[in-house]
């Protein structure tokens, strides 16, 4: 790198202006001091820009990377994080995600959630499951359990290659019209 350009100007009315230019490089820095905003701007091929007001500071670059052993940010009012493309935030340890008060996640198109064993239950309120369709299934074993179970259709369909229904106190099967019972065998008793 070759010499630099520096100047400091004073000025009545536009305040501080320090300016380096480095002519080998075509970057000028900037640091402007106007009596009610401080911009700092570094313009080469690509431009950034820091304003600080009196209350405001806003960053604008290319690509903005913050560094640190511990990161802690914090707002009195609503924080907002919004991208123009994807978001990822990851982990290399444990990620832990709550609310003092209701936590909602929403998608305009598909969903997943994946782990190796999820754990989903409300405490003491209700979990609804609604789709056009719903299905669960299990690789292993499906099971569903309850002090109570219903399962209401306007068509209800149980198969496998064997069904066994059983009531460890009483088993009661009808049909408010009619009730067919069909197999090759039937037994009774």
């Amino acid at each position: 790198m070759g010499s630099l350009i520096c100047r400091v100007e004073l000025h009545k009315e536009k305040g501080v202006i320090i300016t380096v230019e480095n002519d080998d490089d075509n970057i000028i820095q900037t640091m402007v001091m106007d009596g009610t905003l401080i911009t700092t701007t570094c313009k080469g091929e690509e431009t950034s820009v820091i304003t600080q007001a009196s209350d405001s500071i806003t960053i604008k670059c290319k690509d903005f990377l913050l560094d640190a052993d511990t990161i802690t940010c914090q707002s009195k009012n609503e924080t907002i994080h919004k991208s123009e493309s994807t978001v990822k935030i990851s982990s290399a340890a444990a990620m832990e995600l709550s609310s003092d008060d209701a936590l909602k996640a929403s998608a305009a198109k598909d969903m997943t959630l994946s782990a190796n064993a999820i754990d989903a239950k409300a405490s003491p309120g209700d979990v609804t499951i609604s789709g056009n369709n719903v299905t669960a299934s299990g690789q292993v074993k499906a099971s569903l359990k309850g002090p109570t179970v219903l399962i209401d259709g306007q068509q209800t369909a149980i198969k496998g290659a064997t069904v066994d229904i059983t009531g460890s106190a009483t088993a009661t099967l009808k049909g408010s019209a009619m009730t067919t019972i069909g197999g090759a065998l039937i037994k009774i008793g």
